[in-house]
């Protein structure tokens, strides 16, 4: 019910005086018009929030791919076609595609190794002459 509506029922109901009727509806009616204006501005924060979450998923998901500039790859993706859920997560995202556009824009994914690189028997061998080495260095 409406602020409105509720001093009109009020003031039928006798219970407000008709010189205060008319102020409280003056005031009724400001307070509406606010609310509503609040209500608008809520609204389109709601919308900036969706668009922020959007961009945050995109930036991270360039990211993932091993993306080296994202302002550069974001320039690249037609974030209309972009859409985001919290469930569902991205979707109209295609980034092997923009990989394949602009391959330069992305690390390359590289194996990484375990150790040094060296044959193991190598250095288990180079080990064994510097023993040796040592050994009869001492004179045993």
């Amino acid at each position: 019910m409406k602020l409105t509506q509720m001093v009109e029922k009020f003031a039928k109901q006798g219970m407000v005086n008709p010189a205060a009727k008319v102020e409280l509806m003056q005031a009724a009616e400001e307070m509406e018009s606010q609310m509503q204006e609040m209500q608008e501005a809520l609204d389109g924060k709601d919308g900036e929030l969706a668009e922020n979450r959007k961009t945050a998923a995109v930036e991270r998901a360039i990211l993932e791919a091993g993306g080296k500039n994202v302002k550069a790859i974001m320039a690249l993706i037609d974030m209309d076609e972009v859409s985001y859920d919290e469930k569902k997560g991205l979707m109209g995202l295609d980034m092997e595609e923009v990989k394949a556009e602009a391959p330069y824009l992305f690390h390359e994914k590289a194996e990484k190794k375990k150790g040094t690189g060296a044959a193991k028997n190598s250095q288990k061998k180079r080990e064994d002459e510097i023993r040796e080495a040592f050994r009869r260095g001492l004179g045993r």
